[in-house]
C-alpha cells in the first residue's frame, strides 16, 4: 500500500525489543544474582545495588553495538508494524538515543529485516520530540517517562508497553494509549487509524 503520509515514531529499547531480558542475563553474567525487574527497574537502582564498577560491566554488556543482531523483537511487534505499513499507509520511523556513528550500521540492517525494508531511523543524543516533529509524525510509542510525558504534552498521539519503570506515570496519564502486547496496538491508534476505520 502507499504511504498515507502519516508517520508513527517508535522508540526501539524496551519498546520493540526486551532491554529488561538482556539486563537481567547480564547481572546474572557479571555477579552471578539473578536480578528482580520489579524491585529494581532502572540504572539508578542497579548503580545502587552493584556499584559503579559493577554496572558499568552490565551496562557495556546489554548495550554492546555488535550484539544488535541477536536481538528478538517482543512477540507481535513484527506483524503489527508490518501491517500498519502495508495495509493502512503508516510510515514506521524508529527514533532512540545512542550514538549515531556507531549504532546507525548496526541497527539500521537489523530494523529493516525484521519490520520491512522502508523503515527509517534516526539515532541522536538529542530531544525525540523535536525529530517529531520534523518528521510530521503524529505520535510515539516509547518507554520512558520523561519522553512519554513530553510527547503527550505536546498533543502527540502516545503509547507505551507497561514496564515497571513507567507504570507509575500510565496510571496517572488517561492521555497515554498503555499495552501489555504488541496485539494490543492496532487498536489504541486514532480513530481514523484503527482496523475499522
Amino acid at each position: 500500500m502507499k504511504s498515507n503520509g502519516l508517520t508513527l515514531g517508535l522508540d526501539v529499547d524496551s519498546t520493540i525489543w526486551d532491554t529488561g531480558s538482556w539486563i537481567r542475563s547480564a547481572v546474572l553474567e557479571v555477579t552471578g544474582e539473578t536480578l528482580d525487574m520489579h524491585r529494581i527497574s532502572t540504572w539508578t537502582h542497579v548503580l545502587d545495588t552493584y556499584g559503579e564498577e559493577t554496572t558499568t560491566a552490565i551496562f557495556d554488556r546489554v548495550f554492546d553495538p555488535e550484539r544488535v543482531r541477536e536481538r528478538e523483537p517482543y512477540p507481535g511487534a513484527s506483524e503489527v508494524l508490518r501491517t500498519l505499513q502495508e495495509s493502512r499507509g503508516i510510515e514506521v520511523h524508529f527514533v532512540t538515543h545512542n550514538d549515531p556513528e556507531i549504532m546507525t550500521p548496526r541497527l539500521d540492517p537489523w530494523l529493516k529485516a525484521h519490520f520491512g525494508p522502508d523503515v527509517g531511523l534516526t539515532v541522536t543524543t538529542g530531544d525525540k520530540l523535536g525529530i517529531l516533529e520534523e518528521l510530521g509524525a503524529f505520535g510515539l510509542i516509547d518507554d520512558r517517562p520523561d519522553t512519554i510525558g513530553r510527547v503527550a504534552d505536546a498533543g502527540l498521539w502516545t503509547a507505551a508497553k507497561i514496564q515497571p519503570w513507567n507504570r507509575d506515570l500510565l496510571a496517572k496519564r488517561s492521555d497515554v494509549h498503555v499495552f501489555t502486547h504488541w496485539r494490543e496496538v492496532p487498536d489504541l491508534l486514532p480513530s481514523n487509524l484503527k482496523p475499522d476505520a
